[in-house]
């Protein structure tokens, strides 16, 4: 069952590109090609395209999208089909999509907006979720306030990258202006084939900025079929047939306002779109049994059930062909036994532990042996594996807690600001967790960096839900009745963490430099709960956490003593140490990157960089870490004063932008968090201090608050920050009262200390 976050509706795709330009011999076809797409779109003759005024309430927008079409066909015997994107060769099984935009620049950010455009950005128009092999094709105009026209050459798109799996291309935009009007469209051919898969396609009706014209067009063969749903007051597929019993689908919405802000919003809860599989549908025996519709029809989607059916088939097949065979069954067998044994080195009794206690030992066990494991084959994985991500491994997790007498089961449920549950259209809507139902204990690994017992920030408080489990009523049947589904409305309690679990907590030692002219910093950095795993990805090393984790089992050899014990590994040993020695060196660039991201400021001289604690067993949970550097951008000089901007020590604390400050939309922060500073700042010799009374601030309300203390005692100046954001969620009538802390935060950075020569 996938993983993949489904409905990140801002996010920019990627496309890939196949057989253009892969060639030398190629690229006049293509040109050619490109030159014929162009020339169809821009005749079209459609009347919100021609245009160019704009109501007098979006003056003051950055941006007016005046126009916005699609145009989606697909093995229609009527309808214009660009056959040059095949350069003549008709594939029945492929979806044409053309999507057109008339955008208005009113000011400079929206010039500097639209003044180099990628693909990247093209494609965040596409109503597809992905792409298989697909061939694309770009054109660009822009129009004058006086109604003259340029178009950009074709010449000028630049590829960026190019290799066999990946296209990407930019292309420049001189001499924009304010005012100025972009006109632009990609068309792109996907690959439709006929394995019963669906493509998933989305009609997303919101923007940031104002839409005065939206319009969607398909005209599908009759051999596809379409399911769809409409979300959050989105209007209903008009559907129609023409003589072909073609499908014939249509879309418009007029002056679309800009949703008001993109700050914490869960557009699958709280903004209109529409949904669509489109796939080709097959007649015949046993395909209602599959999940498969027939062609030329249109379905819209009413419930889940199908789906969840799907999933629980899914999971019958994966118990019996993933457990139940003996073959199967023996690995998790395994693993038990190498958890009794490595439990019985680290000086522990497997047998005498609890149902809990067992469950934290298997699965340090399956990451140890499974995932840390140590490939020479892999070797540049592991040595730069920060990135690594698994899908949560909720049935593998399952398995191994089952064959040690466990009783676990298998939750799954919809995402905290994804679909609702009885909304979902696909098991990509679904994310799951293997639980121990007794004790309410979940485990998921979803990086190496996880620990048992700890809840996913994506299912936090999510209140229903399906939980399975299997074999239940003895003996084996039939497939449909393997498992056990009850619907958990009432089950598991998803809990939710308090600000205080999700804590970025610096403990700052300052001091001035010899010159007086920089901050020398001694930092110890502790991370707690969702903020741990961006900075552990960043600053531990594979060999770190390999040997913390041998040596908290207890195992006796090195992983470069293993290798060299190896009789086919030996030879590899030296390319190993040196390896992870380059490795080591790189580790300083990666404390310099997050000491600047974090501080917003020019770092120098770091040293005594190390990471103190690694954050990846449940017994000590927090990651810490540890540096001295110089910090550049906080001291001024006074004539013989010394100013220290100490507020900056904050870096770039949240900014409640200006058109951020009207809201509707209720508020689906990622967790409760909190950011504390507790910093010493050592006043130097032949100065004395002043304004510090001045620094302490405190606003404080149900949503969150932000406070910083202040005091002297001696030559040594305490200032401890604290702001915390109390709930992952806030209604929109709370939202005046987030503004009133963090503008209080934001206020701070302008907080300094006067150091005045005595």
């Amino acid at each position: 069952m996938k993983r993949i976050l489904i409905l990140n509706f801002l996010a920019i795709f990627l496309i890939a590109f196949t057989s253009v330009n892969a060639q030398k011999k190629d690229e006049a076809k293509y040109r050619q090609a490109s030159e014929e797409v162009r020339k169809q779109v821009w005749s079209w003759d459609m009347p919100q395209f021609k245009k160019r005024d704009i109501p007098e309430k979006y003056a003051k927008a950055s941006k007016v999208i005046m126009a916005h079409h699609t145009e989606l066909t697909a093995d229609s015997k009527s309808k214009f089909q660009f056959y040059v994107i095949t350069f003549g060769v008709k594939k029945e099984q492929t979806i044409t999509e053309v999507v057109r935009e008339m955008i208005k620049l009113n000011d400079k950010n929206a010039v500097t907006d639209y003044s180099e455009l990628s693909f990247v950005q093209f494609q965040k128009t596409s109503g597809f979720y992905s792409f298989d092999k697909t061939t694309s094709y770009v054109g660009v105009r822009v129009i004058k306030p006086n109604g003259s026209m340029k178009e950009i050459n074709a010449d000028d798109i630049v590829l960026t990258t190019d290799d066999k799996s990946v296209k990407k291309a930019k292309v420049a935009i001189p001499d924009l202006e304010p005012g100025d009007i972009i006109d632009y469209f990609i068309a792109t051919e996907q690959h439709v084939t006929n394995d019963f898969s669906s493509k998933p396609y989305h009609l997303f009706l919101f923007d940031d900025a104002p839409v005065l014209s939206y319009s969607f067009h398909a005209q599908l063969g009759k051999k596809y079929s379409i399911e769809y749903r409409s979300y959050n007051g989105a209007p209903e597929l008009e559907v129609n047939k023409n003589d072909d019993k073609d499908i014939i689908v249509d879309v418009v919405k007029k002056d679309m306002a800009p949703y008001e802000s993109n700050l914490w919003v869960a557009p699958a809860l709280q903004l209109p779109f529409i949904r669509m599989n489109i796939s080709l549908g097959v007649r015949g025996f046993g395909t209602k049994y599959l999940g498969i519709n027939k062609p030329g029809e249109v379905y819209k989607i009413t419930d889940s059930d199908k789906v969840l059916d799907g999933v629980a088939q899914d999971y019958s097949y994966d118990y019996y062909s993933g457990y139940k065979i003996p073959a199967a069954r023996d690995q998790y067998d395994a693993l038990e036994k190498a958890a009794k044994k490595l439990t019985k080195q680290s000086g522990l009794s497997y047998s005498d532990m609890s149902k809990a206690e067992k469950a934290a030992q298997l699965y340090y066990t399956l990451r140890f042996t499974k995932l840390l494991n140590f490939d020479i084959d892999q070797l540049s994985d592991k040595i730069n594996f920060g990135a690594a991500r698994f899908n949560g491994i909720s049935f593998p997790l399952f398995c191994t807690f089952k064959a040690a007498g466990l009783d676990p089961a298998i939750f799954v449920s919809n995402r905290r600001t994804g679909t609702r549950m009885n909304e979902i259209m696909g098991d990509d809507d679904l994310t799951s967790v293997a639980y121990i139902p007794d004790g309410n204990e979940f485990f998921t690994i979803q990086s190496f960096f996880d620990i048992p017992f700890s809840i996913p920030q994506e299912i936090e408080g999510i209140k229903g839900g399906k939980s399975f489990t299997f074999d239940r009523g003895g003996g084996i049947v039939t497939m449909k009745k393997v498992y056990s589904l009850t619907n958990v409305d009432e089950g598991p309690k998803i809990k939710i963490s308090s600000s205080e679990k999700n804590a970025h907590i610096e403990n700052l030692k300052l001091s001035l430099t010899g010159d007086h002219s920089k901050l020398a910093v001694n930092r110890s950095t502790t991370l707690k709960g969702y903020y741990k795993l961006d900075a552990q990805s960043q600053l531990i090393l594979y060999e770190d956490f390999y040997e913390s984790e041998r040596k908290a089992f207890n195992v006796e050899e090195s992983l470069i003593e293993k290798l060299e014990d190896g009789r086919k590994s030996k030879k590899y040993a030296e390319e190993v140490t040196n390896a992870f020695a380059e490795a080591r060196k790189k580790q300083k660039d990666a404390f310099v990157d997050e000491a600047k991201g974090w501080f917003g400021q020019d770092v120098t001289e770091l040293k005594n960089y190390k990471t103190d604690k690694l954050g990846v067993r449940h017994t000590a949970p927090d990651f810490v870490y540890s540096s001295s550097f110089n910090l550049n951008g906080l001291i001024k000089k006074a004539g013989n004063n010394i100013i220290v901007e100490i507020g900056k020590i904050q870096g770039e604390p949240l900014l409640i932008k200006e058109d951020q400050r009207k809201r509707d939309l209720d508020i689906y922060a990622p967790f409760a968090r909190s950011i504390e500073y507790n910093i010493e700042f050592t006043i130097p010799q032949g100065y004395s201090a002043e304004g510090v009374e001045a620094l302490n601030k405190q606003v404080k309300n149900e949503t969150g608050f932000f406070i910083a203390e202040a005091g002297t005692s001696g030559n040594i100046i305490t200032i401890k920050i604290k702001k915390h954001y109390l709930h992952n969620y806030e209604p929109a009538a709370n939202w005046n009262k987030m503004i009133e802390f963090t503008d209080a935060a934001n206020d701070w950075l302008n907080a300094k200390i006067l150091l005045k020569k005595i």
